[in-house]
């Protein structure tokens, strides 16, 4: 895994309001109870600026969907208050273009990565299905550890401060506050300093529950029926989540082995979300920051 400094974009998770169902979506969106939804305050929003001082990448506002914040015009006053627009991004699936936060969207991000979940994309498009849990996936301990430490999400993407506290990964934070583990830290000054050494805590209570760092096929995301593994699905259960009843899950109770797995790793590109053909070497993703629109 990587310090945390090295990320070339941290992120502020301002809602988790989300018109959409994706399957196998990072932020577990489809299984959120009324609730747990929350839009974070703009005390809280300003809080994370603050700690972010100092940090040399980007800044991404991300949800849910982040123009279904009601005080999005707010936000983005707030984060100018902080830097200027070459250190931000927003990452949303409906088009700044044509609505009411266009004007707010232009002077405020250098950066707008859209996804618009077309249907010819849904019908190609397939997620890493993070709800196999790696704990139960993969018996031999030491293997498993490694796969977690060479997690692909870790090593491309970003850290992130939500309503429940600052994470050293965006996944982590959705499954923290999906399940209420409580394992976020306080948002400080510095907290994204943290080296690998420094944030097992939060490794320990997240990284076994998911499934991003396994080498598994991965999903269509127009299928809704999910794959859960057993006790993963248990917990979903016991917390009254949405979407988990009989008919929106297959149970996968397997146990992959290292042969298996070391062979999966040969075509496994997990970060091609869009279904495009790939030219690296097998089990070589590479991160591609979204392109920037002035």
């Amino acid at each position: 895994m990587k310090p945390l400094n090295k990320s070339w974009m941290i992120l502020i998770d301002i809602t988790n309001h989300c018109g959409r169902k994706c399957s196998y979506c990072s932020r577990l969106s489809r299984h959120i109870r009324d609730d747990q939804k929350y839009h974070m305050s703009l005390d809280k929003i300003e809080q994370a600026l603050i700690s972010f001082q100092g940090f040399k990448g980007r800044i991404g506002i991300i949800g849910g969907e982040p123009f279904l914040h009601p005080e999005f015009d707010a936000i983005c006053k707030l984060l100018l208050k902080y830097n200027d627009r070459s250190k931000y991004g927003v990452l949303t699936s409906i088009d700044p273009k044509g609505n009411k936060y266009e004007q707010a969207v232009k002077d405020t991000f250098a950066m707008v990565a859209f996804n618009p979940h077309t249907k010819d994309q849904l019908s190609k498009c397939k997620h890493q299905p993070l709800t196999i849990s790696i704990d139960e996936a993969v018996e031999d301990k030491q293997y498993k550890d490694k796969l977690i430490d060479d997690c692909w999400v870790q090593k491309t993407w970003c850290s992130t401060v939500g309503d429940n506290g600052a994470f050293f990964c965006e996944i982590a934070c959705a499954f923290d506050s999906l399940l209420g583990l409580g394992s976020g830290w306080k948002v400080e000054p510095g907290w994204w300093n943290k080296t690998p050494e420094e944030f097992q805590d939060q490794v320990d209570a997240c990284c076994g529950l998911c499934g991003m760092a396994l080498p598994i096929e991965r999903e269509l995301i127009c299928n809704f029926k999910q794959k859960f593994s057993p006790k993963l699905l248990e917990m979903f259960r016991a917390k009254g989540l949405n979407h988990v009843e009989d008919k929106d899950v297959v149970l996968f109770d397997k146990k992959l082995s290292i042969e298996e797995i070391e062979e999966n790793k040969k075509m496994w590109h997990p970060g091609n979300y869009r279904g495009d053909k790939v030219k690296d070497k097998p089990n070589g993703w590479k991160s591609k920051q979204p392109s920037i629109k002035k």
